[in-house]
């Protein structure tokens, strides 16, 4: 995995940690707007860790994309298990297991926060999902449905479907939690809403 990791925030005065995973073929500086204006709004109170995904055939990617057989989509699983290895020991310098701790990530990244979170691969408070989706549904083995969960999407998504969206956030209540659920007027991006949203929401969990 790539070593280049933006930190946001003042480490020692922070209230929490948030580790944040941008999208597929994008990169951690391109959320460092968003990120800032996050906590800004927030009074400082995080400390925010942007790791950059590795590259896989040419862009920047958590884990191997799925593939479609016959109409049928295929998530790789293994890979997906092995790519959050990576992760995982990349980070380990940089989780404070003295402060809470969110996963949160945009599209791919939002996914990835959802895998890890709710697999307790990395132990967090909450875990927040902007225009994601569940991925690997199925080798899934959540450990406890405490955590508290924020996800989002916009109703114009046509990257991550507005019913991938929702397939999701029933698969999360099947499981036992009680998501905090926020749909914008919007397409593949966050919105302002979202922000102002997302702020109110995490002033609640910090």
């Amino acid at each position: 995995m790539n070593k280049d990791i933006i930190t946001i925030g003042d480490k020692n005065s922070a209230d929490a940690n948030l580790i944040w995973f941008h999208g597929y073929g994008s990169n951690n500086w391109g959320f460092e707007p968003f990120i800032k204006l996050l906590n800004l709004n927030l009074d400082g109170r995080l400390y925010i860790i942007m790791p950059n995904a590795p590259l896989m055939e040419g862009k920047r990617s958590w884990y191997p994309l799925p593939s479609e057989i016959d109409g049928k989509v295929i998530e790789d699983d293994a890979g997906m298990l092995e790519s959050k290895k990576h992760i995982i020991t990349s980070l380990c310098d940089h989780i404070d297991t003295d402060k809470k701790l969110f996963l949160g990530g945009f599209s791919q990244g939002a996914a990835l926060s959802l895998s890890l979170g709710l697999n307790d691969d990395i132990n967090c408070e909450s875990i927040i999902a902007i225009s994601g989706y569940v991925p690997s549904a199925s080798s899934i083995d959540v450990k406890s449905n405490k955590k508290e969960i924020y996800i989002a999407h916009g109703s114009s998504d046509t990257t991550i479907s507005l019913d991938t969206h929702t397939k999701s956030v029933s698969f999360l209540k099947d499981k036992g939690f009680n998501p905090t659920e926020f749909v914008d007027d919007c397409g593949h991006t966050i919105s302002k809403g979202m922000i102002g949203n997302l702020t109110e929401w995490l002033y609640g969990k910090i």
